[in-house]
């Protein structure tokens, strides 16, 4: 069993956001965003203001007009698409390396955080039940937790996680099993340790219960992880079809919304994944 204070402490350690990142979630994640705030945050980097005005002028945002200042690319998008990009930005070389311990190649997790994210935005513009803005960036980072798991997993454990799967239990399971956590609660920790606005962590941390999350973002989450699996980005897992009902359900979609969800979210994938490059 590992130490849960040793995955604690790893958590803490992980290198902390940039502070306009951290800044612009406290502001996006306001009720009523203050766009001169946000606009502030953004023109003062560099790096963030490029990919803001190179994504307002693709044709992924369906803009007819060209966009040359931050105000009316923060405008065109929208603050949470702002936010999923700066916050992207940042946790983007992280997320990319492989995690073979859970059977990621080099660019995978992130690839599926990426799909992820693109349900997020879609959510919130498409679900009856109006998930916050902030969704799509809890959903790039709903698996960062297993950053920090995977630095844990010795052959022993790496083992035990894999009988625990050919015996039919799910991978999130065999978490709990073999290591007396999943990576959904840590990576609520590690959303807590960046300074994260609350939504965020709830979104992250019960991406798998997302009923105990009590919230709307955590059941569209959920269904943004579902969406990117089924899309082909992710590794397959055991699917908890009673959680995946329930979700669908309180965000007020019918089967057929998913599958265009899903449809959506395939054919911008490539585009998207260029805002980062």
């Amino acid at each position: 069993m590992i130490d849960l204070d040793a995955l604690t402490l790893a958590a803490e350690e992980l290198e902390p956001l940039s502070t306009s990142a951290t800044r612009l979630a406290t502001l996006i994640c306001d009720e009523q965003p203050d766009i001169d705030d946000v606009v502030d945050v953004v023109r003062y980097d560099q790096a963030l203001t490029a990919g803001l005005l190179a994504t307002a002028n693709s044709s992924w945002s369906a803009s007819r007009t060209s966009i040359t200042t931050v105000r009316d690319a923060v405008i065109r998008l929208g603050t949470g698409p702002v936010l999923s990009l700066a916050m992207g930005a940042v946790v983007r070389g992280r997320m990319n390396r492989a995690v073979p311990e859970y059977g990621l190649a080099e660019g995978e997790l992130w690839e599926h955080s990426v799909a992820a994210s693109i349900a997020g935005e879609l959510l919130v513009r498409r679900s009856p039940r109006k998930p916050a803005p902030e969704t799509a960036t809890a959903a790039l980072l709903h698996d960062v937790g297993k950053l920090v798991i995977a630095r844990f997993l010795d052959d022993s454990l790496l083992f035990s996680l894999h009988l625990a799967a050919v015996e039919g239990v799910g991978r999130r399971e065999a978490e709990f099993e073999v290591l007396g956590v999943d990576h959904a609660e840590l990576g609520g920790l590690v959303a807590q340790t960046w300074r994260l606005p609350a939504s965020l962590v709830r979104g992250i941390g019960y991406h798998h219960n997302p009923t105990l999350g009590g919230d709307t973002i955590c059941y569209a989450v959920h269904l943004c992880d579902v969406v990117a699996k089924a899309v082909g980005a992710g590794l397959e897992d055991n699917a908890d079809l009673e959680t995946y009902a329930n979700s669908v359900y309180e965000l007020g979609l019918s089967p057929d919304d998913v599958d265009e969800l899903c449809r959506l979210v395939d054919s911008r994938f490539v585009e998207v994944c260029r805002r980062y490059q």
